[in-house]
């Protein structure tokens, strides 16, 4: 895997991938960080009016970044994108996917053959088993499991739908020849970093919500931090316990994903 050298100038292209970013970061991190200050103060003690100004906020911070990337998207300077970049972007965004994919209400297959439903009357001492039969149910499984908070994706990251997105995120960057739109490509990065460990910041104060001692010493924002640092207990075992309690078949749909976007990639 290699890269030419090449150094970015200052161009309208580089300020527009960067801006929108940056402004998005900015606005969440101060709105955030002086929440009690802008409700007391400016808002008149009210919540309503003090998320309708970050929601504003949000959203025009969001359309400046979607403006941005759709301005620098295929802009130069350019590299050149080797294969070996290709299994790049493949990694990341299955990470990134089975992550996200995590989220998601457990997938199953719909049909099985096992035990019926249907009353078997007990004639003897021993009830008999319920006769097998063809099954249809949900392709999803609702159901829940109890847990003591730290389980599945959330052993990995305490801000699992961040760094999942900036993996995949990550991985559009690794294929993308343009300097520019990658650049942008990778904004969502620096929003796990920055937002997530801010958000760590104001919730160990009580700031707009709750990081209690036992969660921060168990978790991290850094993915797998805590995990390799034995903070949930033995490393092996608790790797094991992570893979036992993911969703199977939703990580296998996203792999799938993001081999066929691989593929297609390939092709061009």
């Amino acid at each position: 895997m290699s890269i030419t050298a090449i150094t970015l100038p200052k161009s309208l292209a580089i300020r527009y991938a960067l801006a929108g970013w940056a402004f998005f970061i900015a606005e969440n991190t101060l709105l955030s960080h002086n929440r009690t200050y802008l409700i007391t103060s400016i808002f008149s003690n009210s919540e309503t009016h003090y998320h309708y100004f970050y929601g504003s906020l949000s959203t025009l911070a969001s359309a400046l970044t979607l403006h941005g990337y759709m301005k620098v998207r295929n802009a130069g300077p350019f590299r050149k994108v080797g294969r070996g970049w290709l299994g790049l972007a493949f990694g990341l965004q299955s990470l990134g996917l089975i992550g996200l994919s995590q989220m998601a209400p457990k997938l199953q297959i719909p049909f099985g053959y096992g035990p019926g439903g249907e009353e078997v009357k007990n004639t003897g001492p021993v009830a008999p088993a319920a006769p097998a039969q063809f099954q249809i149910r949900c392709p999803f499984d609702f159901k829940t499991s109890d847990h003591d908070g730290v389980h599945g994706i959330g052993r990995v990251s305490r801000h699992s739908q961040l760094w999942s997105f900036a993996s995949f995120s990550l991985g559009a960057a690794a294929v993308t020849a343009s300097l520019p739109q990658g650049l942008c490509l990778m904004g969502p990065l620096a929003v796990a970093v920055v937002g997530g460990g801010h958000q760590d910041y104001r919730f160990r104060r009580g700031m707009g919500g709750v990081l209690t001692e036992e969660m921060d010493r168990r978790t991290s924002n850094v993915p797998f931090w805590a995990m390799v640092m034995g903070r949930q207990g033995e490393v092996g075992e608790v790797f094991g316990k992570m893979m036992g309690e993911f969703k199977g078949l939703n990580a296998g749909v996203a792999v799938a994903t993001a081999g066929l976007m691989a593929l297609k990639r390939g092709r061009r």
